[in-house]
């Protein structure tokens, strides 16, 4: 797989919670908490260098959510990853966790990696909902700008080991209850066009797609398609300001985020 990924920078950074100021007064707390990072963030380097990429390592203290976009600004990083176990990834987001801060406040693409935490035999590892990332990726698309920006990324994700990419388009039945059926039937034929021209662009990039047209609740349709159909990897398109209205007001984006058992990938 080849996403023209070249260089990883690898952060990890002390709560303060988890070592309380002063600073001085906690100096032996913190070098363990140093000292354990360091070893973790070693291993991680190893595995990556293994693949042949350069690797930089970082260790912080203080705030999560700062530090990582701080970290991300000063190393001129293209996107941020961040995991999430998929049975809290719901409450996480919700209550205001980092991956929900980082989300709301990052002006790059955030892929948010899904994990399910599976205990065997006294040992607890994370296992990933998908082996292949982006061989099948989702598109929902309200046709919006912020979708549009969500599309030029999908455009480009056959280098990444795309084969398939699904696009869908919900028309959400809630405000669609005062249309009369003429203007449904309008509705739709616009959109399946849109549709089709946005499935001509794809296969002029060697892509294979295939479109949906679906009728309901726009999260709970794109869910229940990502779950049916197996995708790998949803992509979402979202602005600054809306995303913030949305995730709080338990829209779309948000339900997307938090429910759906695939990685997450949200772009600005």
């Amino acid at each position: 797989m080849d996403i023209g990924l070249q260089e990883v920078v690898l952060l990890s950074v002390i709560r303060s919670s988890d070592v309380p100021l002063p600073e001085t007064l906690n100096r032996q707390s913190l070098e363990f908490w140093h000292w354990y990072l360091e070893e973790k963030l070693h291993i991680a380097r190893l595995a990556l260098e293994g693949k042949g990429l350069r690797v930089m390592t970082r260790i912080e203290y203080g705030n999560v959510v700062q530090k990582i976009l701080a970290v991300a600004e000063e190393e001129r990083v293209d996107w941020l990853i961040l995991g999430a176990q998929g049975a809290t990834a719901a409450q996480e987001i919700l209550l205001g966790s980092t991956a929900y801060e980082v989300i709301r406040r990052s002006h790059l693409p955030v892929l948010l990696q899904k994990f399910e935490v599976v205990r065997e035999m006294g040992h607890i590892r994370c296992r990933q909902y998908c082996q292949h990332l982006f061989e099948k990726v989702l598109h929902p698309t309200d046709f919006s700008e912020c979708a549009a920006s969500a599309f030029r990324v999908v455009k480009r994700l056959k280098a990444a080991g795309t084969r398939q990419v699904i696009l869908v388009h919900v028309q959400d039945t809630r405000t669609m209850k005062k249309r009369t059926p003429e203007q449904l039937v309008a509705f739709d034929q616009h959109d399946l066009r849109r549709l089709e021209t946005m499935q001509k662009t794809l296969r002029l990039y060697g892509l294979s797609v295939e479109t949906h047209l679906l009728h309901g609740i726009p999260h709970q349709e794109i869910l229940r398609l990502a779950d049916q159909l197996g995708a790998c990897l949803i992509v979402l398109g979202a602005s600054g300001i809306s995303a913030v209205r949305e995730i709080l007001t338990g829209s779309t984006f948000e339900n997307v985020i938090r429910h759906s058992r695939a990685p997450v990938l949200v772009v600005r």
